[in-house]
Formats: structure tokens, C-alpha cells, sequence
């Protein structure tokens, strides 16, 4: 072989090597964790149907291990829910995150609403969205509370022997200020 097709070899052979060691990361980053979508979140256990009160709403918290692509979040929390107890063995749950913008929606007892701080969205006892007329001011929630999948799993008994069940809910975050509950990707 002659020197110079040798070294034309040597030169493509070296740009093709350094072309794939540049090009594994870019393909590494393309196809990274963080550019995928989430995975569909499974039912949490978040309380007992005993703890529950007839028509008094109850917050709870939803808590998740998250991981990105390099390090894990334990016991991180990804949402928050209103669970009102309506019959003896019906449940509502509802996020607590308002369809205007997103802030976090309280219950006022004394009133029997929930109202978002931030810009005085307001919802009933069944978190349907308030009217302008009933409620005597603007009310700029697009829609009611955003509801969420849930199910009873059987539990121990109580201590007077009656049946007890696990609320599971299935937490999903929702598009603010659509007219639609439109889950977010």
C-alpha cells in the first residue's frame, strides 16, 4: 500500500471515530429521560374512609418517588386533593389546584365554598364554578374543580368490627384556563 493511501485511509478512519465518540452524547441526549413523556400515574393510597366526615371536605396530600435522569426524590410531593365523603360509601376527590391559573384552592367552612386566593374563584360543595349572579362578583374560574379517578380498596376492620376501605386516588394535573378539563401531557 502506498503511504498516501495509507494515511487518506488513516485520516477517514480517525474522522469517522471522532464523528461517532461526538455523536453518541448527542444521540444519548436526544433520546433522554427528561425529553420523554411522564409515565401515567398509578392510584396512591391517601386515607381511610373512617377518617372521612359526611359533607366536610378533607385535604390530603399525594406523595411520589420521583426520579429525573440522575438523581431521586423520595416521598416528593406531586399534588394535593379535596376528598368529601357524600354518602356512606361515595367519595368525591378533587384537585386543589384552581382551572383560572393554578394557585391553591381553600374551603371556607363557615361559608360551605371553596375559594382560590388569588383571584377569588369560587366553588361550591359539589365544586361546581359559582355564577357571577350568586356569587355577586366576577368569578374567573373557566369551569369547576378539576375531579380525580378513585377507587375503595378493603381495609382492616375498625375496632367495633365495622368495615373499613382505603381511598386510592389517581392524581393528574389539568390545563388552567381552558373551558375543558384537558390533562396535561
Amino acid at each position: 500500500m502506498e503511504r498516501r493511501v495509507f494515511l487518506k485511509w488513516a485520516t477517514h478512519g480517525l474522522g469517522a471515530l471522532f464523528g461517532t465518540v461526538l455523536g453518541i452524547p448527542a444521540v444519548a441526549y436526544l433520546i433522554d429521560a427528561r425529553n420523554r413523556p411522564a409515565k401515567s400515574s398509578d392510584f396512591k393510597r391517601v386515607a381511610r374512609l373512617s377518617e372521612l366526615q359526611k359533607e366536610e371536605p378533607h385535604q390530603v396530600v399525594i406523595r411520589d418517588h420521583l426520579h429525573d435522569a440522575w438523581t431521586l426524590h423520595p416521598n416528593d410531593v406531586i399534588g394535593r386533593v379535596w376528598l368529601t365523603r357524600r354518602y356512606e360509601r361515595k367519595v368525591d376527590a378533587y384537585t386543589t389546584t384552581c382551572p383560572h391559573l393554578g394557585c391553591s384552592i381553600n374551603y371556607i367552612k363557615e361559608a360551605k365554598r371553596f375559594v382560590c386566593p388569588c383571584h377569588n374563584g369560587t366553588f361550591d360543595l359539589n365544586c361546581e364554578r359559582v355564577s357571577e349572579q350568586e356569587l355577586g362578583a366576577s368569578n374567573p374560574a373557566p369551569r369547576g374543580m378539576d375531579s380525580l379517578d378513585l377507587r375503595l380498596a378493603e381495609a382492616p376492620p375498625l375496632p367495633d368490627g365495622k368495615p373499613d376501605f382505603f381511598i386510592e386516588v389517581k392524581y393528574q394535573d389539568f390545563r388552567q384556563g381552558e373551558h375543558d378539563k384537558v390533562p396535561k401531557a
